[in-house]
């Protein structure tokens, strides 16, 4: 690799402190004890959809609902970030 590639490499990672490594950490430990949470209430059925059907059918509602409000995030994403873009940047990769 040359001076230029790694440079450009390391221009977009982060430095892993051991502030930045306990954020990542907290976070996934966060998201995996939120997760179970969430499975168990509704495998015991205390959520409403898991009371009056079966416990897998509420597993399934969440689980389209979160990758449904992850497609329309990403494309209000999209619509906000892209306008003050210069078009010509991606006319060859992406044309209309």
């Amino acid at each position: 690799m040359s001076e230029v590639e790694k440079s450009a490499d390391s221009s977009h990672d982060i430095e892993l402190t051991p502030f930045t490594i306990f954020r990542y950490v907290a976070s996934i430990a966060i998201l995996i004890f939120s997760i179970i949470i969430v499975a168990a209430l509704m495998f015991t059925g205390n959520t409403r959809v898991a009371s009056e059907t079966h416990p897998a059918v509420a597993l399934i509602v969440c689980i389209l609902a979160v990758v449904w409000l992850s497609m329309i995030e990403g494309q209000q994403a999209s619509l906000v970030g892209l306008p003050p873009v210069d078009p010509d940047l991606y006319k060859d990769s992406h044309p209309m």
